[in-house]
């Protein structure tokens, strides 16, 4: 008896397992598949964390092996909208911009937020605050929309100005017996500098430091004009090394006050109507997300924005990558429908593939035949292949901080046999029918004839890219080598030079494009890629939303990772690259 009774309680206790577990499935799923809008509790904050990845489009990211975060990357637009939502909402009282520790969003999708935020401010009486243990460059930038900025008592407020750091690899693949031959066209065409140089070149370190510099500039324009200072009180912070600086930035108006997290806590308590130790209502993004639903339109007009976001590759169908097999599929829906009339070209990419870069081009210029207006806009970067794609837009619209230009193009192909042979004692002999049955293998050396077809190859490469780019611009192929050569430029240096037509956002590329279509304000917005929702993926996600993330990797970590990732990319390749020199990180 008594073990029939252990036996029916386990058996009783298995089941209410399953049954909750189950239970916990059903919500998820009608969570994960509810397009309907849901409510959220009145007197709610919203939260923006902003500590993770932020895409142009909703998890149009390229996962790593290493990535165990359960939670999905918002694009930036979704975030813009977002806040936008929470403007008419009456549930929503306010925002507190909570700064992450470290922010990974560029120059130009920490502005888009900024923007959002800004606009939030100026067109509601709901409070938005600021708080942080630490702030950086990007960081501080974001907390300036505020109306008011807050600091923990011990923390800092870490704006420095901007610099590069680039490692240079050329004495360690020495040391290690592996030589890189690189092939280039453009005095400034600096990517493979860290594979054939031990330092910057002084072309390099002169389109580096223009950069940078509209970038502090801008910077320090935002700051001043949001903060009603002076451009010596902001200055004089950054220019002065001292980790215990809040009482400084308060005297010189960049800090409202110094209070811990609970302090703020409850001055929104004051400013949401909750009593003093009460629960106050926070709705982070993915939840604010995942219960609002944003009408995109009902007219039978559509205008397709195409996101164009991460490294240009051949034969890829990753998320977050640009490939000719993935974008052709995208090209042959919009031929095939009636009711798109524009196109936007949403490029956020520092390149890659010439070869899937000439292709995307000569598509878009099909559908431009067809008699569709193509407009390009320009994120973060628009570089090398990214501006390659875009050349022969319309009109090119880009923000002020956009990295763009980098027109030229290089090629890398490593040789591994001193490694081999000297190293390691590894040998190769072969047997060959003709000259060249065996070329550019990486164990042999490069012969005189190889190395002038690879350099042939790749000038050949570069002449067809500048003669891209002078159609779409209406210049000369010589008046386009001028600002060429690989040299990158801010999305403001290069309305100067002709390379884009004017600054703005992601909304003014599409009011030209509806312009150029004779839509007036009659259209719809279709995005594209379209992401696949992963069932099984979206579900563990709403399962783990309230859960902490798991992360095995630091912020350093993920760093190196990704850098090894980018070089791996970059000698996987076996034609001609047009990309960016290199990424920035800012902090």
């Amino acid at each position: 008896m008594k073990q029939f009774i252990k036996f029916v309680t386990a058996s009783c206790l298995g089941t209410i397992l399953a049954l909750g577990l189950l239970f916990m499935v059903l919500i998820a799923v009608s969570s994960v598949f509810s397009s309907k809008e849901m409510s959220i509790a009145k007197g709610s904050v919203l939260m923006l964390e902003l500590n993770r990845m932020i895409p142009e489009k909703t998890n149009n990211v390229t996962r790593s092996q290493f990535d165990f975060e359960s939670k999905k990357a918002i694009g930036v637009h979704r975030i813009k909208a977002l806040i936008k939502k929470a403007q008419t909402d009456n549930n929503i009282k306010g925002i507190i911009y909570k700064a992450p520790n470290v922010s990974s969003a560029g120059m130009v999708t920490t502005s888009v937020i900024r923007e959002a935020i800004e606009e939030f401010k100026d067109s509601t009486d709901k409070f938005v605050y600021s708080y942080a243990d630490f702030y950086s460059n990007p960081t501080y930038l974001l907390a300036t929309a505020t109306d008011s900025i807050f600091v923990n008592p011990n923390g800092t407020v870490d704006i420095n100005g901007y610099g590069s750091s680039i490692p240079f690899l050329k004495e360690g693949l020495d040391k290690l017996g592996v030589k890189m031959e690189v092939f280039y066209a453009g005095n400034f065409k600096s990517a493979t500098e860290p594979l054939r140089r031990t330092n910057m070149s002084p072309e390099n370190k002169q389109q580096t430091r223009e950069f940078l510099g509209d970038y502090y500039n801008n910077f320090l324009d935002e700051i001043t004009a949001s903060r009603g200072i002076s451009r010596k009180a902001v200055t004089d912070i950054i220019n002065t090394l001292d980790f215990d600086n809040v009482d400084d930035c308060i005297e010189n108006g960049l800090v409202d006050a110094k209070a811990y997290w609970y302090e703020v806590e409850d001055l929104i308590r004051e400013k949401v109507g909750v009593g003093e130790g009460k629960k106050i209502s926070y709705v982070s993004l993915d939840e604010y997300d995942s219960k609002k639903y944003i009408s995109a339109g009902t007219s039978s007009n559509k205008i397709a924005v195409i996101y164009a976001e991460g490294d240009i590759m051949y034969d890829n169908n990753e998320k977050g990558v640009v490939s000719e097999v993935k974008y052709h599929k995208i090209f042959d829906k919009i031929r095939s429908s009636n009711s798109i009339k524009a196109i936007v070209l949403r490029v956020n990419s520092p390149g890659g593939s010439a070869f899937t870069s000439d292709v995307i081009w000569r598509e878009l210029k099909e559908l431009q035949a067809q008699g569709i207006p193509v407009v390009a806009s320009f994120g973060d970067y628009a570089a090398s292949g990214g501006y390659y794609i875009a050349a022969r837009a319309d009109k090119i619209v880009a923000h002020p901080n956009t990295l763009t230009g980098s027109i030229g193009v290089f090629s890398v192909l490593p040789n591994f046999r001193e490694l081999a042979n000297e190293k390691l004692g590894i040998r190769f002999d072969t047997v060959k029918t003709s000259p060249y049955a065996i070329t550019l293998s990486g164990v042999y050396d490069v012969s005189d004839a190889e190395r002038k077809m690879m350099q042939k190859f790749t000038d050949d490469m570069y002449q067809k890219f500048l003669s891209r780019v002078a159609e779409g611009r209406g210049k000369s192929v010589d008046e386009i080598h001028e600002v060429a050569q690989g040299r990158v430029w801010t999305g403001q240096r290069a309305q100067k030079l002709g390379l884009v037509d004017e600054l703005g956002d992601l909304d003014r590329a599409i009011e030209i494009a509806s312009e150029l279509a004779d839509l007036e304000d009659d259209y719809k917005v279709v995005e594209y890629p379209k992401i696949k929702k992963e069932i099984f993926e979206d579900l563990i996600n709403e399962i783990m939303r309230q859960q902490e993330d798991v992360n095995l990797l630091s912020e350093e970590e993920r760093r190196l990772l990704d850098m090894y990732n980018k070089y791996k990319r970059v000698l996987s390749y076996r034609e001609p690259m047009a990309r960016m020199p290199y990424d920035i990180i800012l902090n």
